[in-house]
């Protein structure tokens, strides 16, 4: 912090560090490197440092930075021949894509060009389906294609139609009068289709389409500053229009997400609420790359607080949590179970036996809290394309022996290994997929394909531009389904209406009947398929009772105190119960 700061300039007679015998030097302000092998020591102040790293073979960087651009591809193309795991599952042909990138390297090197090396690496990189692979970011094509926009995000529909999903405030699209909800037809006289399928989206590679699909369609009304669009448009409810709009610096379109929250970067590994109108918990589980411990204080403390307050249900809201270490993502799954799991294995290539090695010591689990840690609620989690790595590894955990429901507009992102890193000429680093992660049966499980929601909500208009949480709603109902059944509206029911129904197991049916001043009723609820049960609920929900817990004398000759509405609930006597019924509102005597 300033100047007056004493650090030991050797060990001392006692040949020990920082003991009372050390001599004691006054350091610079600032940071200082100190060479300890050297006598006295050695201060260094210099901008860069280099350090040797002590580390066997197996965990040592590989490094090709002393290369030319052309040698450095080639040995990057020879390593990932063996090394990549999933080449046959991707199909991939390492000869073909040496063949064609390798000109553009001996291009780069013949101009001396950093600029079309980087983006040789990148596009090598683009080649490659596979969300974890990752070259150099060239900011000057970003900048020069990608910055400039109309001040709109699009989604595709379920039925094929891509609408915005987001005007930005004062933008060309905007002024224009494209509204949230439009129909986009075309730009520049080109299908909006053809106009997705074609774009460059600057986040590539994908592992899996819908990830490809969606951050298309994100760079799809991305151009340069100052360029003139024409886009053809209809607004909800009105006539096909089209303008020509000027493209502006604007960049919050491109990290927007129609579907979730933007994040502030403030937030803690996890935060955790009581919902409201429900006794279930909810839980955003941010990122498995945060500090370890406060990750995991955090959430021992809301095990703990769900088991004290007895919650009966929690949601795990993992949308926008991109990954980290899986280590950490498999320990905290197995705070939901009772018993220790195997949870599959990761292969990485073995030189001497020329194939990829599962080794068998090496299977991974996950290992179990103290007992009053455990949480044994129902568990519902959601999902989606931000979801990704050891975030999709921990969801994927929850789905053994069904102890989660899944639910969520997509599946996750569909990278599911383990990843190293190779250090390329001009300080740049490129990233591969070493490990190949597989299911208990040694299958791949989540590469390419993702945790696949077990209930898939449709991208449709209603969820798109719901004043609320669409996807939240979902898993709210879908713990409601566990808890109560599923609850179908049935029609209103009148004095003297005899209402013949069938009944799906598990289901109750919900009927509407308006009672007035005086009069005098009973309800018969008869079936000759099962033991059905009626409930008795206000319109606000509140439970009012059942035939198992009123006498039989309250629902015969029953007299209104006053003009009452009640919703009258059927059901059987367990969740395996179904058939055919009849609900009769029989007029009484005084």
């Amino acid at each position: 912090p300033d100047d007056q700061q004493g650090f030991p300039c050797g060990f001392g007679e006692d040949g020990l560090l920082l003991t009372e015998d050390d001599p004691i030097v006054q350091i610079p302000q600032g940071y200082s490197m100190v060479d300890l092998d050297r006598d006295p020591f050695v201060f260094d102040r210099s901008r860069h440092q280099d350090v040797d790293l002590i580390e066997p073979d197996s965990s040592a960087l590989v490094d090709y930075s002393d290369l030319s651009y052309t040698e450095a591809f080639d040995e990057l193309v020879n390593q990932m021949r063996d090394e990549y795991a999933f080449t046959e599952y991707k199909n991939i042909d390492w000869d073909s894509l040496h063949e064609e990138f390798r000109p553009l390297f001996v291009q780069a090197d013949a101009s001396r060009s950093s600029t079309a090396y980087r983006r040789a690496l990148r596009d090598f990189s683009w080649a490659i389906p596979d969300g974890h692979v990752s070259g150099p970011r060239v900011a000057e094509d970003l900048q020069q294609n990608a910055i400039g926009s109309l001040g709109i995000t699009l989604t595709e529909l379920d039925d094929g139609r891509i609408v915005v999903s987001l005007v930005l405030p004062g933008s060309p699209a905007s002024e224009a009068g494209i509204l949230r909800g439009a129909e986009i037809l075309t730009i520049d006289n080109i299908p909006i289709g053809e106009v997705v399928e074609n774009t460059v989206a600057y986040t590539a590679p994908f592992s899996t389409p819908h990830v490809e699909r969606i951050e298309k369609l994100r760079f799809a009304t991305r151009f340069p500053i100052g360029q003139e669009v024409e886009l053809t448009f209809q607004n909800p409810g009105g006539e096909q229009e089209s303008v020509t709009l000027t493209t502006v610096l604007e960049l919050e379109t491109l990290f927007s997400n129609p579907f979730e929250e933007q994040i502030s970067g403030f937030e803690l590994p996890l935060e955790y609420e009581l919902l409201d109108d429900s006794d279930y918990g909810y839980v955003k589980l941010y990122s498995f790359s945060d500090n370890d411990l406060l990750t995991i204080q955090l959430w021992e403390r809301l095990m703990r607080e769900l088991n004290e307050d007895d919650t009966p249900g929690l949601i795990i809201d993992l949308r926008q949590n991109s990954g980290g270490r899986g280590f950490l993502a498999d320990q905290m799954a197995a705070y939901f179970f009772q018993e220790s799991l195997t949870l599959g294995n990761t292969g990485y290539w073995d030189e001497d036996r020329g194939a990829f090695y599962f080794d068998p010591e090496l299977e991974q689990r996950f290992y179990l809290p103290s007992e009053d840690l455990r949480y044994e609620g129902e568990l519902v989690v959601i999902v989606g394309p931000n979801c990704a790595s050891a975030c999709e590894f921990f969801a994927y955990d929850l789905t053994l022996e069904d102890r989660a429901t899944i639910v969520g507009l997509y599946p996750t992102a569909g990278l599911g290994g383990s990843i190293t890193q190779v250090k390329m000429p001009e300080n740049e680093f490129f990233t591969f997929t070493q490990g190949r992660a597989v299911g208990n049966d040694g299958t791949i499980h989540i590469e390419g394909v993702g945790v696949v929601p077990d209930i898939l909500l449709p991208v449709n208009e209603a969820n798109l531009f719901s004043e609320d949480d669409a996807v939240l709603a979902a898993a709210v109902g879908e713990l409601d389904r566990i808890f109560f059944g599923d609850v179908i509206d049935g029609e209103n029911i009148a004095m003297g209406d005899s209402i013949e129904g069938f009944l799906e197991p598990g289901a109750k049916i919900r009927y509407t009947l308006d009672m007035k001043l005086g009069e005098v009723l009973s309800i018969f609820l008869e079936s000759d398929d099962f033991d059905p049960v009626f409930a008795l609920y206000d319109l606000d929900g509140t439970f009012l009772g059942s035939t198992e817990e009123l006498l039989a004398a309250s629902l015969i000759n029953f007299e209104v105190p006053f003009d009452l509405s009640v919703i009258i609930e059927v059901f059987g006597s367990s969740d395996s119960d179904s058939g055919n019924f009849s609900l009769r509102i029989v007029e009484s005597g005084g």
